[in-house]
């Protein structure tokens, strides 16, 4: 038995998106379940499928998630849907709601519904405490009430540029990240405004398999990872996770030291390691993840990994890859 976890590279240069391909066992069967999270930019849809087939032999892909609507996780979920056998795809609709406008991204993802539905998958639409494959996975979030209030505020006029602002904001902070010898010391404390409504509309998937736990998080925010939290620790899930997606690229808008210390544990200084930390951010992206996000998660015990143009593979009890070395743990990074 054995779980493995892809994250592709998104981004020749500066773009960034999330890929996330998963196969483990279903506890209830006994077989092969892959799922996809996410599907990155349209060339991006193709290069999924074909890794899919190329590293886990098949053509089928039991569940496909759709975080949020936004271009870097969605667009490549056509040609997934298009190339390969999807028999599901979770994927939640505006229009449910009476929204239909761009501002919720309603028609993009009218056409998935409709691109997948040609081709006989069925399509979900179901919020924290739904389970797939025997409760291996469960969707921590959010609940239908969160998502009914993020939609809601996509469409007002404040809200909805939003994006446009924490983009400004983003690109106006270049530096090189650079490595220390040792702990700065804890600097992460507020979110730092937090992020847009469509991001904390991102679906959280929690993974439990073969003795391992996961969690991805989608571009979530602070609001949204504790309302997946609070969904966990209803149901006795525990936090304890092996491998964690760094939420947003690693952006400073989606993680405060509260909500750090209630997905990761309180600071461990490192010892002993809890688990392993992946981060997509695009090649030449050298202002992410920011050194805050990334040395909080490494003082609470976790090794963060980078994609910047490479493949990262996390896998326990499966074979090894002969075109896969090992991957590059990020140091302390100055803040």
């Amino acid at each position: 038995m054995a779980i493995e976890i892809d994250f592709l590279w998104i981004g020749a240069e500066t773009k960034t998106g999330d890929a996330i391909t998963c196969r483990f066992t279903d506890p209830t069967s006994g077989d092969d379940v892959v799922i996809v999270i996410d599907g990155g930019f349209v060339a991006d849809g193709a290069r999924i499928v074909e890794h899919v087939r190329h590293y886990y032999g098949t053509d089928i892909i039991d569940l496909v998630v759709c975080t949020h609507p936004d271009d870097d996780h969605i667009r490549g979920l056509f040609d997934v849907i298009k190339l390969a056998e999807v028999k599901r795809l979770l994927v939640h609709d505006p229009a449910r709601y009476g929204y239909r406008g761009d501002a919720v991204k309603a028609p993009l993802i009218a056409d998935l519904i409709a691109a997948a539905t040609a081709k006989g998958t069925v399509v979900d639409h179901f919020f924290a405490g739904t389970t797939y494959f025997g409760g291996a996975v469960v969707i921590a979030g959010p609940t239908e009430e969160l998502y009914r209030t993020l939609v809601a505020e996509q469409t007002s006029t404040s809200l909805s540029a939003s994006p446009s602002l924490f983009t400004k904001a983003a690109s106006a902070i270049k530096w090189a990240l650079r490595t220390l010898t040792g702990d700065p010391g804890e600097t992460l404390s507020t979110d730092n405004g937090g992020t847009t409504a469509r991001n904390n509309s991102s679906i959280v998937v929690y993974l439990g398999a073969d003795g391992y736990r996961a969690l991805f998080t989608g571009d979530a925010g602070v609001p949204a990872l504790n309302n997946a939290i609070d969904y966990l620790q209803q149901a006795g899930l525990p936090l304890a996770f092996d491998f964690v997606q760094v939420p947003h690229h690693g952006s400073r808008h989606n993680l405060d030291q509260a909500t750090a210390d209630r997905l990761l544990g309180l600071s461990s200084g490192y010892t002993p390691a809890r688990g392993n930390a992946f981060v997509s951010v695009g090649k030449e992206a050298d202002d992410f993840p920011r050194p805050e996000v990334a040395n909080a998660f490494k003082r609470r015990g976790y090794t963060v990994n980078a994609t910047r143009g490479k493949n990262l593979w996390w896998h326990q009890n499966a074979p090894q890859r002969a075109d896969y070395g090992p991957a590059q743990i990020l140091g302390w990074l100055e803040e």
